[in-house]
């Protein structure tokens, strides 16, 4: 069986874990990812049939002992104290913290059955294709499972993670170590597998089942990527289900807010907060265009996950710590409502925080300004300036159209048959630079401008015609004029 290959997803998934794993010193964030396992654990003890469900919410604590160690794995009465799914629960994921060996299967299979004992006898059964697949002698077994057990550990060593707890989860259910249950006892070994290369447990929907079997199939025949190719997805899915859940993002908002305190000096008279630390550069050049002094200006961004919730803990925060500091929350406009950027303006107003929001869809519009071109570069003229922004607007229309369809609609596109299509366009084009694409027209601008220059484009720099009357204002009341 090859298990030289990389997927795809492989990268998509380890930077999804990188993130959530970030916030691993909160001890919440273990206690969590158990409760929801939890709350699950029944759907994967009733392998995938329909209509499992387990209400029961309580929140798990880490066990260790008293040196701080893993527990040590013990007999099945440990566990058989809290009920079966407690019990395996609190197995599965101390196994993670060890190794997986004949005997930790066993123990889970006795957890569970009451029974520690391989299958005495031989079993055959059909695959998704209808053709009946006898299972591996029942003496051959313990050999098997110790050799299998061997191999995951050197294939752990070799290749990524999610491929080899879908090779662990293959060898397994192609053994059928025991009488019942063997698809059961696998996934749970999967999930075993996942934990431990901090990955989430993941859980196999009915809806599912038939695309499971048929690329398991194809692994029992010895193409292990289909299957593997399903495994990682599933992780994925399930990651980005933790990392959007309420119970993460409220962790997710007290490490941003940590992170954001860290960057205040103390001596800044003003804190600006901004969405995109990419364009950090360009906002400091509308602050100081507008009479901000930069050495006592600090600009953070509340760049992440929970976005303006993050910034609006900040803001309280420092308000009263720091209750002379101004504060500002920058938001670009992108292809917000007139009416949603009002409720965003009131939410910060209720706590005495200043809002700036762009006029354009974000802060390149900004430099989309001919009298600032002219004061840059004398030698083209304000007039020619207008045309090459007016050129360059109505050449990336059909980009600023898409923007704000994808807005409108997401990334489906029942636009095609929808009798707002037409509106979109016209809602453009009748108000083109509120809705032109402001990155992607500056990129443009500086190509045309370049052509008219022969040299460096030299925009990115502060003047008196980017000031904005709302900054400048504010300026004021902290600098005086």
């Amino acid at each position: 069986m090859d298990l030289q290959f990389i997927l795809p997803g492989f990268r998509e998934a380890d930077q999804l874990k990188k993130n959530i794993r970030k916030l691993d010193h909160y001890d919440p964030l273990l206690s969590i990812i158990k409760e929801r396992f939890q709350l699950e654990v029944t759907n994967h003890l009733t392998s995938l049939k329909e209509g499992a469900a387990f209400a029961e919410k309580r929140l798990l604590p880490d066990r260790e002992n008293g040196n701080g160690k893993p527990a040590v794995i013990s007999g099945k009465e440990t566990y058989l104290e809290m009920g079966k799914q407690h019990a395996v629960t609190f197995f599965l994921f101390d196994l993670a913290r060890t190794e997986i060996t004949t005997e930790s299967i066993r123990l889970l299979y006795e957890i569970l059955y009451e029974s520690n004992e391989f299958r005495s006898s031989e079993i055959s059964f059909f695959n998704q294709s209808g053709e009946k697949q006898e299972a591996p002698n029942h003496r051959e077994i313990s050999e098997l499972v110790r050799k299998m057990v061997d191999d995951y550990q050197k294939v752990q060593q070799q290749t990524h993670p999610l491929l080899a707890a879908s090779f662990l989860h293959q060898q397994f259910t192609a053994i059928q170590p025991f009488d019942d249950a063997n698809g059961r006892i696998g996934r749970l070994l999967l999930n075993v597998a996942l934990m431990q290369n901090d990955f989430l447990p993941i859980l196999i929907l009915p809806g599912e089942k038939e695309d499971y079997y048929e690329r398991l199939e194809k692994a029992d025949k010895g193409d292990l990527a289909p299957f593997a190719e399903f495994i990682t997805q599933k992780e994925i899915d399930t990651l980005e289900d933790f990392s959007n859940s309420p119970e993460y993002l409220s962790i997710l908002g007290k490490y941003e807010l940590e992170q954001q305190l860290k960057q205040v000096q103390g001596s800044e008279k003003c804190i600006v907060l901004t969405e995109d630390s990419q364009t950090g550069g360009l906002l400091q050049i509308i602050l100081e265009s507008s009479g901000f002094r930069i050495n006592e200006t600090n600009i953070i961004s509340y760049e992440g996950c929970s976005k303006l919730d993050s910034a609006n803990l900040f803001s309280i925060f420092v308000k009263e710590k720091m209750p002379h500091v101004k504060i500002i929350v920058h938001r670009d406009r992108d292809y917000l409502t007139d009416a949603e950027i009002d409720r965003l303006r009131s939410q910060f107003q209720r706590i005495s925080v200043n809002f700036f929001v762009t006029r354009g869809t974000d802060i390149e519009s900004h430099f989309l300004n001919a009298a600032h071109i002219r004061a840059c570069h004398p030698e083209i003229t304000t007039q020619k300036a207008r045309q090459l922004i007016n050129d360059t607007l109505h050449e990336i229309m059909p980009v600023s159209i898409e923007y704000l369809r994808k807005k409108e609609f997401g990334n489906n596109r029942p636009e095609i048959y929808s009798h707002l299509n037409k509106a979109i366009n016209d809602l453009v084009q009748n108000s083109l630079f509120r809705f032109t694409h402001g990155k992607t027209a500056l990129r443009l601008l500086k190509t045309k401008l370049q052509r008219q220059v022969r040299g460096a484009v030299r925009i990115e720099k502060p003047s008196r015609f980017l000031c904005d009357e709302r900054l400048e204002k504010i300026a004021r009341s902290i600098w005086g004029s």
